[in-house]
């Protein structure tokens, strides 16, 4: 059984339409529907690491706040576990993690231990799994030095580190993460993409991260759902998507340069420039194979070096996104 079942699921706003009249908008405004989300369907089974992306308000939050209870749909089915998160909340909450980007689930004025030590009375956890469990995600997350600072005097990265912890603390089924890395150091984002890759392949913990940071993506997720202006664009495994989408590819030449007059003129396969001793290639990898590529360049040429660009999920992902606007 999945263990997120959306279906038909729309949400829509009413947005005020500003007149010429400021007499008219104080005292008679219009309004206007904007759907965010429009109809989308997709299930997730237990143990996904799912990445949710799409420009900016393409209905990415939206969706993730209705899964969390925050929001009611306007129309459509959602269940989270068995329950509809909105109408549910008290217990759809025990059962998830959610991180919103820069928005704190820890008490501004207090440590973060005693932070913790609330969110363990609120989530009933038991005295055992809350020092295990606070131990591990200490001991991953680097916050021995933290845990008695209040969350005013952190630095942005450390308090993006102890809002991911805190939303392991309960063993949650599933976690939502809302660009969990977003305007921190490498160092910290390296330290939550292990955490999360960790718990997601010892505890199966289910996924669904939006970010804006492909590396995010192409660091966490076997399964990408793309959305645009509300609808879901393509649902497709990571793998697939590279393999569809993926297929043009760069190959660059380093050569003796006795050749600058070199012209390549293959199916497939496109001469992007030759100057300097440098022949760039740009080739469709279901038409023509690179290693056949390189023979037939090292027959016209003699190569001092070679090199593959393959492309990234981020430029995939834009390419798709310009194809579907």
């Amino acid at each position: 059984m999945a263990q997120i079942e959306v279906k038909n699921l729309s949400k829509d706003y009413r947005r005020k339409v500003a007149s010429k009249s400021f007499f008219k908008d104080l005292f008679s405004p219009n309004y206007e529907t904007v759907r965010a989300v429009n109809g989308i369907n997709f299930e997730l089974d237990a143990g996904e690491a799912v990445g949710y992306i799409g420009p900016n308000g393409s209905g990415k939050s939206t969706t993730i706040k209705m899964m969390s209870g925050i929001l009611h749909p306007t129309s459509g089915e959602l269940n989270v576990l068995g329950h509809q998160p909105a109408k549910n909340r008290i217990r759809n909450n025990r059962e998830i993690g959610v991180v919103f980007g820069q928005r704190s689930s820890l008490w501004w004025d207090v440590s973060v231990i005693e932070s913790y030590k609330l969110l363990s009375v609120l989530y009933k956890i038991p005295k055992k799994q809350f020092e295990q469990n606070l131990e591990m995600l200490t001991e991953a997350m680097d916050l021995r030095d933290l845990l008695n600072i209040p969350e005013r005097q952190l630095s942005l990265g450390q308090k993006m580190r102890c809002n991911v912890a805190a939303a392991f603390l309960h063993d949650p089924k599933i976690v939502f993460l809302d660009e969990p890395t977003v305007g921190i150091d490498v160092s910290a984002k390296a330290d939550i993409r292990n955490l999360i890759r960790r718990i997601n392949e010892e505890k199966r913990t289910t996924f669904i991260i939006t970010s804006h940071d492909f590396q995010d993506i192409e660091a966490l997720c076997r399964r990408l759902i793309i959305l645009n202006k509300g609808n879901i664009v393509i649902d497709t495994s990571t793998e697939e998507m590279r393999k569809k989408f993926g297929s043009k590819k760069n190959l660059k030449f380093t050569t003796d340069g006795k050749n600058p007059d070199l012209t390549i003129t293959i199916e497939g396969v496109e001469q992007i420039s030759n100057k300097d001793s440098i022949l760039e290639l740009g080739f469709d990898a279901s038409k023509c194979v690179a290693h056949e590529l390189i023979s037939h360049v090292a027959g016209l040429t003699n190569i001092v070096d070679v090199s593959i660009n393959e492309p990234t999920i981020e430029s995939i992902i834009e390419g798709i996104l310009n194809t579907s606007s």
